[in-house]
């Protein structure tokens, strides 16, 4: 019996990634993209250009790091946008294995593919999935070695009292001790950079950092200390000195001889420029400050900027505010696309539309019957500990696979991957409660009580209630195209 020959994907997306650019390039990410072109022409696979995720400057091992792209991906492919991903190379994709499970999960009888110069793999396909198990384990074991070494790196240095290097010189130390060859990694120019020898003293500089402190121990506010060394001198790169440059100067342990990892105090190689005794009275000078002046928080100015608010219609990133570029630039702003700057409205007829549909919405008796029958149940807290027990044991047998001889590590991976699921299922839950009461207090509100609501209340309303994702549209002059704007309720968690 001749087996049946898989059916290319007509729709596929490119994925590429690189973890660490300091320079900002994406010279690199985009030759990973050349290569994901090449390969769907040989394959014969359809690129989508409508789906093309560069995450330039993303880390895959952590897993708390954001991966922008990569959200957008997933929900591509929830959504049947593609069917297919083509990816530089494995670990560009997975370097953990809750990133793989994820993928199956939101991949089930979606029929997806995934290709690399390694390979295919289809995920509906149980071999396929357990190689791409053990790919990312081993992808994973990687990460955790690479990390080990580094720490046992950064242990070594700390013993000999000395800290990471790289970056800016710090102020007060390093005097040129030669130079070194640097290459653009742009435009391959050779250049010649100073080498600076940071376990050194610069005099002068070391002076200054003097002064300063014994200005502020003397009695000197901060603002006449900022206006002292402004000045005396310029920052390492050339620019005045302003109140945070002066901060973290100051509270740098570097400047009384020590390094500070993880909490803790160690002696440095090098001697400080002050006592260490003088350097805790002006830590304590900046912490009493702070306790009688805190921060207050920056407060909400418009209803749908930031996170969670009005979203591009092209992209999927969330809209801010800038003044409009017309005669009314002073008064009136719009709200845009920061990432693709192809779609804007105007921002006071925007808020006033959705705002409408906000408070049409809290008069519905329908939200009220939905919100009173959906609650978290009190044991949810309860179930939330006992799967992340559950979970942490799972992990401990997957650390230790040498102890536990009879255990599947593809099954165990999975059962962590259900874990997570369920756990963050059951977080939602509890957040879903929680906007629920708050939402109980404006049930059946009027559009006059609604105005003299806070705006951060209003707000918080809106994104528990609304997603709002603006559209392109040709319409031109005044008034809202209300057609290119999709304001949809927000899915609701069940208990």
């Amino acid at each position: 019996m001749t087996p049946m020959t898989p059916e290319l994907p007509q729709r596929s997306g490119i994925y590429c990634r690189l973890s660490y650019a300091p320079d900002g390039s994406v010279e690199k990410v985009e030759r990973q993209e050349n290569d994901c072109r090449d390969l769907a022409q040989r394959l014969g696979w359809t690129v989508s250009e409508d789906h093309i995720f560069p995450d330039n400057s993303r880390s895959a091992w952590q897993r708390n790091r954001k991966r922008p792209q990569w959200d957008l991906m997933l929900q591509a492919i929830e959504a049947g946008e593609i069917d297919g991903i083509i990816v530089y190379h494995g670990d560009r994709l997975i370097r953990q294995p809750f990133d793989l499970e994820t993928l199956i999960s939101i991949s089930e009888t979606k029929r997806l593919r995934i290709a690399s110069p390694s390979g295919t793999r289809d995920l509906d396909n149980p071999d396929d999935r357990f190689i791409l198990r053990i790919e990312a384990a081993q992808a994973c074991r990687e990460s955790d070695n690479t990390s080990r070494r580094v720490r046992r790196a950064i242990r070594v240095r700390l013993e000999k009292g000395l800290t990471q290097s790289g970056g800016h010189r710090p102020f007060g130390f390093g005097p040129i001790v030669g130079t070194r060859l640097k290459i653009n990694s742009r435009t391959g120019e050779h250049t010649e950079a100073p080498v600076y020898d940071v376990t050194k003293h610069v005099p002068e500089e070391a002076a200054i950092i003097e002064d300063v402190v014994s200005s502020l121990l003397a009695g000197l506010s901060r603002s006449a200390a900022l206006r002292l060394i402004n000045s005396q001198s310029t920052t390492t790169e050339g620019n005045p000195w302003t109140e945070k440059a002066l901060r973290n100067v100051l509270l740098a342990p570097r400047i009384a001889g020590l390094i500070e990892r993880d909490g803790q105090l160690y002696e440095a190689a090098w001697d400080g420029i002050v006592s260490r005794d003088a350097w805790e009275q002006v830590s304590a000078i900046y912490r009493q400050s702070a306790q009688e002046h805190p921060y207050p928080g920056r407060e909400r100015v418009y209803l749908l900027s930031g996170v969670g608010g009005a979203e591009c219609g092209l992209c999927g990133s969330y809209m801010r505010t800038k003044p409009s570029g017309g005669r009314n630039r002073k008064t009136s702003r719009l709200y845009y696309c920061p990432v693709c700057r192809k779609v804007g409205r105007n921002q006071a007829l925007l808020d006033a539309y959705v705002e409408g549909r906000a408070v049409s919405l809290l008069q519905d008796p329908r939200l009220a019957e939905e919100i009173s029958a959906s609650s978290a149940s009190d044991g949810t807290l309860r179930q939330i500990a006992d799967l992340e027990r559950r979970r942490r044991e799972t992990r401990e047998q997957i650390e230790n696979l040498a102890d536990h001889p009879g255990l599947d590590a593809g099954l165990a991976l999975a059962a962590v991957a259900s874990y997570d699921r369920r756990i963050a299922e059951l977080r939602s839950q509890m957040r879903a409660a929680t906007a629920d009461r708050q939402l109980t207090r404006l049930l059946g509100i009027s559009a006059e009580q609604w105005r003299s609501e806070p705006l951060d209340v209003r707000s918080a309303t809106v994104r528990n209630l609304l997603r709002v994702v603006v559209l392109p549209t040709t319409r031109r002059g005044p008034g809202l195209d209300t057609s290119a704007i999709r304001v949809t309720r927000r899915k609701r968690q069940s208990p």
